[in-house]
C-alpha cells in the first residue's frame, strides 16, 4: 500500500524539488545583481530593492527549508514505521506468551481441583474406615479395648487397603 503512495507522489515531489532549485538559483542571480546595482545614490530605489529583495528571500528559504526538512523528516518517518513494527512485533510476542501462560494457569488450577478431590477422597475414606476410639480392629476381628481384649459386640469395622486406594487415586503419578 505505501508503494502504490509513493509512486503517484514522485513526479509531484520531483517537480517541487526542481522549484525549488529554481528559486535558489533566482536569488543567487537577485543577489548578483544587487551587488552589481549597490552604488545606486538614491535611498528610496535602495529601500524598495532591499524590500523586494527580503520577499524573495523568504520564498527561497522557505524553499529551501522545505529540501532539507523533507529529507530529516523523511528519517523520521522511517524510524518512526520502524520503531512501530517492532513495537507490534513485541505487544503481539508479548500476547502470545501471556496466553500460553494463561492456559498453563488454567492447567494447573485444573490439576490442583483434582488434587484436592483425591486428598478429600482418601481424608474422608480414612476418616470412615477407622473404628471408634474405644474399638481396634486386630486381624478382622473388633475387640473392645475397655473389655479387655474380649470380642465386641459391635459390627466390624470395614477394612481399607489404604494403600491400594491411593494407587487407584493416582495411578500413573507414583
Amino acid at each position: 500500500m505505501s508503494d502504490q503512495q509513493e509512486q503517484p507522489q514522485t513526479p509531484l515531489w520531483r517537480s517541487q524539488y526542481w522549484v525549488a532549485i529554481g528559486l535558489i538559483v533566482v536569488f543567487v542571480a537577485l543577489v548578483v545583481v544587487m551587488l552589481v546595482v549597490s552604488d545606486v545614490k538614491e535611498e528610496t530605489v535602495w529601500q524598495r530593492r532591499v524590500y523586494l529583495f527580503g520577499s524573495v528571500e523568504a520564498v527561497v528559504f522557505t524553499a529551501v527549508g522545505w529540501m532539507f526538512g523533507r529529507e530529516v523528516h523523511r528519517t523520521a518517518v522511517e524510524s518512526a514505521q520502524q520503531e512501530a513494527q517492532q513495537a507490534k512485533e513485541e505487544a503481539s510476542a508479548a500476547r502470545t506468551e501471556a496466553k500460553q501462560r494463561s492456559d498453563q494457569a488454567a492447567v494447573a488450577e485444573r490439576a490442583a481441583a483434582e488434587e484436592r478431590t483425591r486428598a478429600l477422597t482418601v481424608a474422608k475414606v480414612i476418616e470412615h474406615s477407622q473404628p471408634s476410639a474405644a474399638a481396634a480392629s486386630i486381624g478382622g476381628t473388633s475387640y473392645d479395648a475397655a473389655a479387655g481384649g474380649g470380642a465386641s459386640s459391635s459390627a466390624a469395622a470395614p477394612t481399607v487397603d489404604l494403600k491400594a486406594l491411593v494407587r487407584d487415586l493416582y495411578s500413573g503419578r507414583i
